[in-house]
């Protein structure tokens, strides 16, 4: 069973192929198609694409390792011949490494026999993300790429999150929240620091109204709905089941409604009593004076990137103004 980081990986090459061949080969344009399941084995690339070239056909391998792989120039061979028997055509290797973690196995690959005859030479190519600077990667434009800066060189901070998190908003559309999931997921794995974490938990709480639909979100919570059942937690299966017999009823609608509402204004209760406490008193009038949730959820993604309390006041005024 992939973990979520390895479905987040697959999810963010698939839904943004194009951006990464900007990115790593120049020229190469996304066809749209990428490979099935090699039939001949049980194993799968990150990504294996179809792309064109200077007027011709290749396939473009991109894989994503959390730390470093002592057999990955081995893997990424057997990719390559399974793909070039399968498609027959140019296949070009990269693999992202996201984390230090030990030495990096360095391309290319070398086989010899005993006497020291070359008999095999596989050349693929390696990034190491902690080695680019983060205003690089974020310089390129390229959204697809986002989710990877907390990974780059100074990328793993708060204030490199939320600019992320504000060139992806508002999210209107599925990829863009999709891109939002896989940058807090990506963030997460990114931040070593446990205040960093908690402050990471609590971005994406904000943001758990607009991604909850996304199909890596969707995912996340069914994994982490298998490990609660793995750990025996039937309770809490039970609680899920009724929520579901709940909000399927016709009548459910108002009633999921409101919980969304309570939902919000504790959100945005608890956000301004963390950032800014003299703020507390305006955040609970405004919190409990309007019944749109839509509203809610644009005025607390406001607050919650606010640069400092006056801009957080001025968002919160202008909920009033606009209630008015």
């Amino acid at each position: 069973m992939d973990k979520p980081y390895d479905s987040g990986a697959k999810r963010l090459l698939a839904l943004c192929a194009q951006d990464f061949f900007d990115w790593l080969l120049a020229g190469a344009r996304f066809t749209g198609t990428s490979s099935e399941q090699f039939q001949s084995v049980t194993i799968q690339a990150d990504a294996m694409q179809e792309a064109w070239l200077h007027d011709h056909p290749i396939m473009v391998h991109v894989e994503m390792q959390s730390g470093p792989d002592p057999d990955m120039a081995q893997r990424l061979l057997e990719y390559h011949v399974l793909a070039y028997r399968r498609y027959q055509r140019p296949v070009t290797s990269y693999v992202l490494y996201l984390r230090k973690g030990g030495a990096l196995p360095e391309p290319p690959l070398i086989r010899t026999m005993p006497n020291g005859q070359e008999i095999l030479r596989f050349h693929y190519q390696v990034i190491a993300l902690w080695d680019l600077e983060h205003e690089a990667l974020l310089g390129l434009g390229l959204r697809g790429l986002y989710p990877l800066v907390p990974f780059t060189r100074g990328g793993n901070r708060r204030e490199v999150v939320e600019e992320i998190i504000r060139r992806l908003l508002p999210g209107h559309d599925t990829i863009t929240k999709e891109l939002l999931a896989v940058t807090g997921l990506f963030a997460s794995l990114a931040f070593s620091r446990q205040e960093d974490q908690e402050w990471l938990r609590r971005t994406m709480l904000m943001l758990d109204d607009m991604l909850r639909e996304t199909p890596l979100y969707q995912y996340i919570l069914q994994q982490g709905l298998q490990e609660g059942r793995e750990k025996g937690l039937a309770q809490g299966r039970e609680e899920g089941r009724e929520e579901g017999r709940r909000t399927g009823r016709e009548e459910g609608y108002e009633k999921e409604r409101q919980e969304r509402l309570a939902s919000l204004r504790q959100k945005l209760l608890t956000l301004v009593h963390v950032r800014y406490p003299r703020l507390e008193s305006l955040a609970r009038v405004q919190a409990v004076e309007h019944d749109d949730p839509e509203m809610l959820e644009e005025v607390l993604l406001k607050v919650a990137l606010a640069q400092n309390a006056k801009e957080a006041e001025r968002h919160l005024l202008a909920q009033n103004d606009h209630a008015q």
